[in-house]
């Protein structure tokens, strides 16, 4: 049973690790033009497999990492000068603003691949992800205002996604 269940967490990254190394091989004219898309490039059809279910698994992850290792120490006042825990908390809030990052580049992609996402929600997740790294490095310099600018369009993604019938749970 122990082998069972180490075994099952190491085939299931293998398996995703093959299907990422794939698109690495495109030219880099095709990656740049396809980052250059904007929201009004949206496709007429799934052009990827479960791109809902991706995105969703993503933005859940980012929105949960977002929740709680950058709006709850801030709401704490963990960032503020003087606070107790405050670099512990700078080291974590960094590496989350970088997963974030991530995961919010990640889900992107699959929004981009569903007529319905990519219409509805395109614009509000591309700002979360240009706006979270700049609102924890105000956060190092004391200004910790940018946070609620996340936290405003990390709602707006939530509840548009929601109307479209894609529940984002955070993880």
């Amino acid at each position: 049973v122990l082998l069972m269940i180490l075994v099952a967490p190491v085939a299931l990254l293998a398996g995703c690790t093959k299907s990422d190394s794939s698109p690495s091989a495109a030219p880099s004219s095709a990656v740049v033009a396809s980052q250059s898309a904007s929201a009004t490039d949206c496709p007429t059809s799934n052009t990827t497999a479960f791109a809902k279910t991706k995105f969703v698994a993503h933005s859940g992850l980012a929105f949960g990492a977002f929740h709680r290792y950058l709006y709850k120490p801030y709401k704490a006042g963990t960032f503020t000068k003087g606070a107790d825990g405050r670099l512990t908390a700078f080291a974590k809030g960094g590496l989350a603003a970088l997963f974030i990052k991530r995961e919010i580049r990640l889900a992107s992609e699959d929004v981009k691949a569903n007529p319905t996402l990519c219409r509805a929600i395109a614009a509000p997740l591309a700002k979360i992800g240009d706006t979270v790294q700049a609102a924890f490095d105000k956060a190092k310099s004391g200004d910790a205002s940018g946070i609620d600018s996340v936290q405003s369009a990390v709602t707006s993604v939530s509840d548009s996604s929601k109307k479209d019938g894609v529940d984002i749970t955070e993880n």
